[in-house]
């Protein structure tokens, strides 16, 4: 009842902002930029990328009028380092945001601050504590929505708020308080899919589908959130332990949160935002499932197999321009790259200090390594629960653990799901992939980060679920 009710609502309330929105701006004046991130969204349970399921028939139109990139990959595997990546365009030992509990850094340049530079008005609507007032980003936007509304199933300290209700809260920002003289940046951030999978509306609806006996592995429910080769107590539902069912509910909450996306995207159609906006739908990281072979079942934050860092990206331009569709999309890309890209495609100058390339200007080198951090900067992190940390260099994967050292190498052109490691009678130089791992973490940093938190910081890791 509460969930129809919750739904009802959210339905009439966007009714209303879609009737009020602001008229489209001048042709003079620069493109809007909208920017959704959705959390734990893994690349390959998309139908644009040729999933079997109809999860993403918005997403799926979008990227049908914009381009997308299917070998694109996230600097971190944990949400608030790889947001701070995202925006700063610089890896996590540089921003200082290594793991959830630490916050936004006040003085990198970031696309908020080059916005900022460029007249745009800046608003932030987020969907999880994680990326809430405790993260700081708060300090660089005008405008910041975290009004959670709901606590996850399992961990109550976990707070959240379902996808209708932050977008209902975009178009309302947009409808009444957006300026009318200049442009606008709209972050969206958005949880779903993040476990539990208890999607707000039909999470069944692919639970005994045709593809549904396609998976019959049973997996063991666990009694913590990180033992390896269990179903994460978090994850739990119903004390179920086939993993279809599970697979079955995370795929509902995609198709729920595009739902969602349909809504404003629609709206802005309406209204005629929808030409003079640039719109860029990506994530922060994905979701391991059940994939034979792997440590870590339906989890994310330590863990860099591909598919929880392979990410999904979606650009559609303004006033009908194709400009990326000039660019190699089968080169893999970093989601350093994604602010510069982005600003250049506003016409807004690029910070100095990013480190990402402008897809439309920077060459595209098929073997530049692209490297992804599980979290990391604490003992509990990386001695207790043991990280990965990887590379990606052409079709292989150099993975580095940190807790027992542990290396492991898939090659994707003869392996793309990653189960057969390689290092016993590696075809590469590991010994450089690893030397690409250890330069981009900041090395000299681990042995003693996990002695320099605060009472406060290890609170924020105990209620962010990685500390028991």
């Amino acid at each position: 009842m509460k969930i129809a009710l919750r739904v009802a609502l959210g339905v009439l309330v966007l009714g209303v902002l879609v009737a009020g929105l602001a008229v489209a701006p001048s042709a003079q004046q620069k493109p809007n930029l909208i920017l959704i991130t959705v959390d734990t969204l893994r690349a390959d349970h998309l139908g644009f990328a040729g999933y079997p399921r109809d999860t993403s028939p918005n997403l799926d139109a979008l990227a049908r009028a914009g381009t997308w990139f299917p070998s694109y990959f996230s600097m971190s595997a944990t949400t608030g380092a790889a947001h701070a990546s995202l925006f700063t365009s610089l890896p996590p030992k540089d921003t200082g945001v290594t793991a959830n509990s630490q916050p936004f850094p006040p003085d990198k340049a970031s696309i908020m601050s080059a916005l900022r530079a460029a007249g745009y008005a800046r608003a932030g609507f987020v969907s999880s504590v994680v990326v809430g007032r405790k993260s700081k980003l708060q300090d660089h936007f005008d405008h910041f929505d975290d009004e959670l509304t709901t606590v996850e199933q399992n961990r109550q300290s976990r707070y959240e708020r379902p996808a209708d209700q932050t977008v209902a809260a975009a178009l309302k920002w947009i409808a009444t308080d957006a300026p009318k003289d200049r442009p606008f940046f709209v972050w969206i951030h958005l949880i779903d899919p993040h476990g539990p999978y208890e999607a707000p509306q039909d999470p069944d609806r692919y639970v005994g589908d045709a593809y549904y006996d396609r998976i019959t592995a049973e997996i063991p429910l666990s009694e913590t959130d990180w033992e390896p080769g269990t179903i994460p107590r978090y994850q739990a539902l119903g004390g179920r332990t086939d993993a279809r069912y599970y697979v079955a509910r995370y795929d509902a909450e995609i198709r729920y949160m595009d739902a969602a996306l349909g809504t404003l995207f629609a709206a802005l159609e309406q209204k005629g935002l929808a030409s003079d906006t640039l719109i860029a739908v990506t994530a922060d990281h994905g979701e391991t499932l059940a994939e034979p072979g792997h440590k870590h079942f339906f989890s994310h934050g330590v863990i860099t197999y591909d598919e929880t860092v392979r990410i999904p990206l979606v650009i559609r331009e303004p006033r009908g321009e194709r400009r990326l569709g000039t660019v190699d999309r089968t080169r893999p890309l970093s989601s350093l790259d994604l602010a510069p890209t982005l600003l250049e495609l506003l016409g807004v100058p690029i910070p100095d200090g990013f480190r990402g390339r402008n897809l439309l200007r920077a060459p595209l080198d098929p073997e530049a390594p692209i490297v992804s951090l599980g979290g990391y900067g604490t003992k509990n992190l990386e001695q207790q629960i043991g990280t990965q940390f990887s590379v990606r260099r052409g079709p292989l994967r150099y993975i580095l653990n940190s807790k027992d050292g542990a290396q492991e190498l898939y090659d994707s052109a003869s392996d793309p799901g990653e189960t057969r490691n390689l290092i016993a009678a590696p075809p590469a130089d590991v010994a450089a992939l690893r030397e690409q791992v250890e330069t981009t973490l900041g090395a000299s940093r681990l042995a003693t980060a996990g002695q320099q938190l605060s009472d406060e910081q290890k609170a924020a890791l105990k209620a962010l679920g990685y500390v028991e």
